[in-house]
C-alpha cells in the first residue's frame, strides 16, 4: 500500500534505501529516523575506513617495491658492491665483512653497476649524489643515509696567503644559504 507523505520524507527514504541497499543486504532495517542516521553514518563510515585500509596496505606494498633490496649498510653483507681501489669506502665495507669489487676509475664501477655486475656501489657521497642527479637520473638511486661522515679539505702549501680567503669565501656561503643552494643544484639535496 502506497501512501503520500510529501516531498522532503519522500527525499529521506530514498536516500535511507540507497546507503542501505549499498552497504548491506539485510531483511530487517531500522524504522526510527534517529536509527536510520546512525545507520547510514555507521555505513559510511565503515566503507571510509575499508577504503583507507586498503589503500594503507597497497602504499606500503608499494614503498618496499620501490625500496629494493639493499637500503642501508646493514644489507650489504652477502651482496657484490663495487668501490674504487684504495679508497676510504672499501676500507669501511670489509670492516663490515663485505669484500669489495674494486674499480679504478668510477666509470667503470658506474657501468659495472647498470649491467648487473654488482649489486651497489659505496663511495664518496657527492660523487654518489651527483652521478644519480644528472647521468645516472632515472638509472640509479641513492638507498640509505651517508655510512660514515669524512669531511673534504682543500690543501695550500704553508704560510700561503690564499688559506684564509678561502676559509673566509667558503664560511660566507655556508652562512648566507649559497652552499646549500649550489649542493641542492649538484647533487640533488640539503647539504650538511
Amino acid at each position: 500500500m502506497l501512501t503520500h507523505r510529501g516531498y522532503f520524507p519522500g527525499i529521506f527514504e530514498a536516500c535511507w534505501w540507497a546507503a542501505s541497499t549499498l552497504a548491506t543486504q539485510a531483511d530487517q532495517m531500522p524504522r526510527a529516523a534517529t536509527a536510520r542516521v546512525i545507520a547510514v553514518l555507521w555505513m559510511f563510515m565503515s566503507v571510509a575506513f575499508i577504503a583507507y585500509f586498503t589503500a594503507a596496505v597497497t602504499s606500503s606494498l608499494t614503498v618496499q617495491q620501490l625500496r629494493g633490496d639493499i637500503n642501508g649498510p646493514e644489507d650489504l653483507p652477502g651482496k657484490r658492491v663495487g668501490s674504487i681501489k684504495g679508497s676510504t669506502s672499501v676500507e669501511y665495507l670489509r670492516q663490515r665483512s663485505v669484500e669489495p669489487v674494486e674499480f679504478t676509475k668510477m666509470e667503470e664501477a658506474y657501468q659495472a653497476l647498470q649491467d648487473g655486475q654488482v649489486d651497489a656501489v659505496v663511495y664518496d657521497a657527492p660523487v654518489l649524489l651527483f652521478y644519480a642527479a644528472h647521468e645516472g637520473k632515472g638509472k640509479v638511486q641513492t638507498a640509505g643515509a651517508i655510512f660514515r661522515k669524512e669531511n673534504y679539505g682543500i690543501v695550500f702549501p704553508s704560510n700561503s696567503p690564499y688559506r684564509k680567503p678561502v676559509n673566509e669565501a667558503l664560511l660566507k656561503l655556508k652562512e648566507n644559504g649559497t652552499y646549500d643552494q649550489l649542493y641542492t643544484k649538484w647533487f640533488g639535496g640539503i647539504g650538511s
